[in-house]
């Protein structure tokens, strides 16, 4: 709460300097939005007769709105406010996770996940763990993973409070909470059914929103050529830049397949596979949606080296907002750019980038309720009707929002804290679920060795190597160390579980041959 009340005090809201005209058209257009989504959820709630319907909409996705809703939850906060903040101050190369990383995990989830999980009709990722491996199996996974969308849920609502500060002036902690009330209300009410039906309105907002700022934000800048040519090489590089050490080249390595190949057993994007009306469906929206991300993704990159030009001659700088300009890179380009051309396309923006947050906010609100409810709560006591799993799920999402609440307000960096959640998934869930889909001899004990093992190597690399880096919970947290060690960690750990699954899977086959041949 500290950040949040510093911060609050460190900035200007922009929308001091609009007239009371525009002011009103800002807050009408907003209060409008929330109103429309919050109708969504209702309507959407009388279509939820069971978990099904609440999960995966029935599963009766189309194809263009399983590749929107894809689309919608990938470009969230991270992918439009932290990208933008990111690259405005260190360039491409510390952005490789998202959108880069992400957009191959949808490729590569197409190419060899989600149809399969379609076809045996799962509800969420590692109910192909515990079919495999045990439900015991199941349980580590999903308490594992449940993190990830708290901590992504957690990225989003943050990003909500910072948007709604910028614009008015209220303190980032109350707008965080306006974003959660909403946000949790329509996903309570409407499941996934709400989920899709808003994503693809906040897909389209979304879109429209970055075509109108970009241009404009390329040219206030000077243009192409003048940005090219201002910026340093490594700004624009993508390689690994200098390397002093191993870790250097871990750390590297990590920012692509934290979330390359981590996310490709995320269960907000096996969630909206497995509501697609056919496999043929969920691999060709999840490829899609990969290719139209990364072309997406260079929009945000390219407001965030522009900001760079535009903001300093507006005296909008670290040093003049109090070391406090993370986050709100993107809002003040907006309302730089589009306050002074009509106050309707400036609303139209930040309702796109509301969206944008909105949209991946709630598909982890749900995945996390859903790991939750079916895949913890429903394996230790199994048995219970559909109809009180609903209820559980439901309460579920109030439980995960007011964690989420509670780490937004203890973090600095949105895309900082959205990042750090996804490693779990690569060191726990990701040879586990390749496993149970491909490696039909693969055995009880050769995974539970595999993720006992790297989980172990993961917690205690991120563990010792961090730990002098603040003196508190939340200074560690937020420290640069603690991100570098936690990526190196999942790095060193996913490497072990290889390790660990190929010794396991020799020694087994190996046995079995000696078992099998005759005895002289």
């Amino acid at each position: 709460m500290d950040f949040i009340l510093a911060a609050a005090e460190k900035t200007t809201p922009l929308a001091s300097g609009l007239s009371s005209n525009s002011l009103k058209i800002l807050w009408i257009g907003i209060i409008f939005y929330f109103v429309i989504l919050l109708g969504i959820g209702v309507w959407s709630g009388k279509h939820i007769k069971d978990m099904k319907d609440f999960l995966v909409a029935g599963r009766r996705l189309p194809l263009w709105m399983a590749t929107g809703t894809l689309i919608a939850t990938w470009f969230g906060a991270g992918s439009s406010m932290g990208v933008c903040a990111t690259v405005y101050s260190d360039g491409i190369r510390s952005v490789l996770a998202d959108p880069f990383g992400a957009s191959i995990s949808l490729i590569l989830a197409g190419i060899f996940i989600v149809g399969m999980l379609r076809k045996l009709k799962c509800l969420t990722v590692t109910d192909i763990i515990a079919r495999r491996f045990g439900n015991a199996a199941g349980i580590y996974a999903s308490i594992w993973m449940i993190p990830v969308y708290v901590g992504w849920l957690a990225a989003q609502f943050l990003g909500m409070g910072t948007i709604l500060h910028v614009i008015t002036g209220m303190a980032i902690w109350k707008g965080t909470l306006i974003g959660a009330v909403v946000i949790l209300f329509y996903t309570f009410a409407g499941g996934m059914w709400a989920v899709s039906i808003t994503d693809i309105v906040q897909v389209g907002l979304i879109v429209i929103g970055l075509l109108i700022i970009m241009p404009n934000a390329v040219s206030q800048a000077g243009g192409f050529e003048t940005m090219l040519n201002a910026l340093k090489p490594g700004d624009l590089s993508i390689g690994p830049g200098e390397v002093k050490n191993v870790n250097d080249m871990t750390y590297y390595i990590g920012s692509w397949i934290i979330m390359g190949l981590g996310c490709m057993v995320g269960q907000d994007l096996i969630q909206r596979s497995l509501s697609s009306k056919s496999a043929k469906v969920a691999i060709s929206s999840s490829v899609i949606s990969g290719f139209l991300y990364a072309a997406l993704g260079f929009v945000p990159i390219t407001i965030g080296f522009a900001a760079r030009f535009v903001l300093a001659k507006h005296g909008i700088t670290a040093e003049s907002m109090g070391g406090n300009l993370d986050n709100q890179v993107m809002p003040r380009m907006a309302m730089i750019i589009l306050g002074n051309i009509h106050p309707v396309l400036m609303t139209l923006f930040l309702a796109a980038l509301i969206s944008a947050i909105m949209s991946s906010a709630d598909s982890s609100l749900l995945a996390g309720s859903s790991l939750l409810v079916r895949n913890v709560i429903g394996a230790v006591f199994p048995n219970k009707s559909d109809r009180v799993l609903l209820i559980e799920t439901r309460a579920a999402t109030v439980v995960i929002s007011l964690v989420a609440v509670y780490f937004a307000f203890n973090a600095n960096s949105i895309y900082s804290l959205m990042i750090n959640c996804w490693a779990s998934q690569l060191v726990v869930v990701f040879i586990p679920v390749l496993a149970a889909i491909y490696v039909r001899k693969a055995s009880r004990s050769g995974i539970w060795a595999t993720m006992i093992v790297s989980t172990t190597v993961w917690i205690i690399y991120t563990f010792i190597t961090s730990c002098g880096a603040g003196d508190s919970f939340n200074e560690i947290l937020n420290s640069d160390q603690f991100e570098r060690s936690l990526t190196c960690g999942a790095v060193y750990g996913f490497i072990a579980g290889i390790l660990t699954f190929a010794f396991t899977y020799i020694g087994e086959r190996l046995t079995e041959r000696v078992e099998e041949s005759p005895r002289e």
